[in-house]
């Protein structure tokens, strides 16, 4: 090969490297604030899912947080070369290329040690390892079918309004929060007036487990009892999702109930429309209201279409299911206080706070407000349960954590202290009154909360549970309380032979 063959090869090999380095330490740095990499269970299981459907403004990030700055890089780089050419300096190219080299390996080690890359094989292997014997689940597992649910003589109507990342950590210091201000005063005061089981004796909530602690996996584990740990299979060929696995909906469908689960963005993504549609869900998405005239076909902000919408359409639903003769379950998923910066819209006129995602917080809470004392003023509330739910905690990024920057507190405790929200508004006649002893200092998961939703609405269980959860109305203790969170997430973590037959 001659000697510029050699050194064409060489610039393009040095070229590459470069470009290569600077995208690396960019996207570590956009990383770091854009995504929870310090989660790694969650990030592989959500990169395996079918992640089409995701929030529009993820693409324009990538290309400003990283793709742009280093073409920039490279072009600097590709300018200086000329300059010095031209200026009649001797440039090694084969020393340029080794140091390149160098320099793309170290980013590579970077990028591997600071997100802790390693952990992925480990995670993809117990995935896909051969099921074990559970002796966790035999002990602690309530097989669905072996639970009477008798319904009240006059079955309730239930309202579940799961809002994104909402914890009970952001209420203030006085009130068991982290913030000297909170930006959610009204839900800071549904949880005061109304049920809120806490881990402490004040405003609080549920712990984040493994297997619970995104979205996709915050719903299927509040509605089953059960974990997220690689739950979809295919069955003649269409995705499923723990087909035998018994949810909140499945069980209120047999009681002659409507569900509908009301989502503004794409349902297929993270495969929600198979745990949906595999469980006696009936899904109106964003793609459902365009078809049916609620929203303009060429709509779309942040991933599809925001709160203020939403509610008016949960409006809208609900007027219909209230004027029919079946009992309801309705169900949605607000999203406007998405990681990492939440989405500000058009209701979001108060800048009160220094930070985005406070006002986001803020504007939510009004919304929420505004919502529910639309509810309280139907002739069906009487008879209607409502369940307000953080669907996970906030997703923090390691050089994105807002809770941390703004709270009062020292951050062990801030860590400590983060827990999603529960209230429980209207329950049946008999719960409205709950001891201070069942609801305060429990400690409790996603598990919990489908058997504690099916008491507050009235029904009788035969057992003090179903699937690993366990209602909080009774004083029996929460599998967590019982053994420890290390314990159950170390248990529910693996693959077993109990949970594989859900499949």
């Amino acid at each position: 090969m001659d000697k510029r063959k050699k050194i064409i090869i060489y610039n393009i090999i040095s070229d590459l490297l470069i470009l290569l380095s600077a995208a690396t330490a960019f996207a570590i740095c956009w990383a770091r604030r854009n995504y929870p990499m310090n989660q790694n269970r969650t990030v592989y299981f959500v990169m395996t899912s079918d992640v089409s459907g995701h929030d529009s403004g993820t693409a324009l990030s990538i290309i400003k947080g990283f793709v742009l700055p280093a073409i920039f890089v490279f072009a600097a780089y590709r300018i200086l070369l000329l300059f010095l050419s031209r200026r009649g300096v001797n440039v090694k190219i084969r020393r340029i290329c080794a140091v390149s080299g160098i320099l793309c390996a170290g980013t590579f080690l970077t990028a591997i040690v600071i997100f802790k890359a390693w952990r992925y094989p480990l995670i993809a292997s117990s995935v896909k390892a051969a099921p074990v014997y559970s002796e966790f689940y035999e002990e602690n597992y309530i097989e669905p079918s072996s639970v009477t649910v008798t319904p009240p003589a006059k079955k309730r109507n239930l309202i579940v309004v799961f809002m994104e990342s909402m914890e009970s950590s952001y209420a203030d210091v006085e009130n068991g929060g982290v913030f000297e201000k909170t930006p959610v005063p009204y839900l800071q005061e549904l949880a005061k007036t109304h049920t809120n089981f806490s881990h402490n004796g004040n405003v609080g909530g549920g712990i984040n487990l493994e297997g619970t602690s995104w979205t996709v996996a915050g719903l299927l584990s509040k509605l089953t009892a059960v974990p997220y740990f690689a739950p979809f299979v295919k069955k003649n060929g269409k995705t499923v999702c723990l087909p035998n696995a018994v949810s909140l909906t499945d069980i209120l469908s047999e009681q002659g109930y409507t569900s509908i689960f009301s989502i503004g963005s794409e349902k297929q993504f993270e495969n929600r429309d198979a745990f949906f549609e595999s469980h006696s869900i009936e899904v109106h998405d964003i793609n459902w209201y365009k078809k049916n005239g609620f929203i303009p076909q060429d709509y779309q902000v942040f991933w599809g279409f925001e709160d203020v919408k939403l509610y008016e359409i949960a409006k809208k639903e609900l007027e219909v299911l209230g004027s029919g003769e079946a009992p309801f379950c309705y169900q949605f998923l607000t999203v406007d206080t998405h990681f990492p910066y939440g989405f500000k819209c058009s209701s979001c006129t108060d800048d009160e706070f220094d930070h985005q995602m406070m006002n986001v917080l803020s504007c939510a809470d009004r919304q929420l407000s505004n919502f529910l004392q639309w509810v309280q003023a139907q002739v069906w509330y009487e008879n209607t349960t409502v369940v307000i739910l953080g669907d996970h905690c906030y997703l923090s990024a390691p050089k994105n954590n807002f809770i941390e920057e703004l709270s009062v507190l020292p951050p062990e405790q801030v860590e400590e202290s983060r827990h999603f929200l529960n209230i429980i508004i209207n329950p049946s006649r008999n719960l409205k009154n709950v001891s201070e002893t069942v609801q305060k200092n429990r400690q409790f998961s996603s598990f919990d909360i489908m058997p504690t939703i099916l008491e507050a609405m009235g029904n009788t269980l035969s057992e003090d549970g179903i699937a690993l959860g366990r209602s909080l109305y009774r004083n029996v203790p929460t599998l967590v309380e019982e053994y420890g969170r290390n314990t159950v997430e170390t248990e529910t973590m693996r693959r077993t032979v109990q949970y594989e037959k859900l499949k």
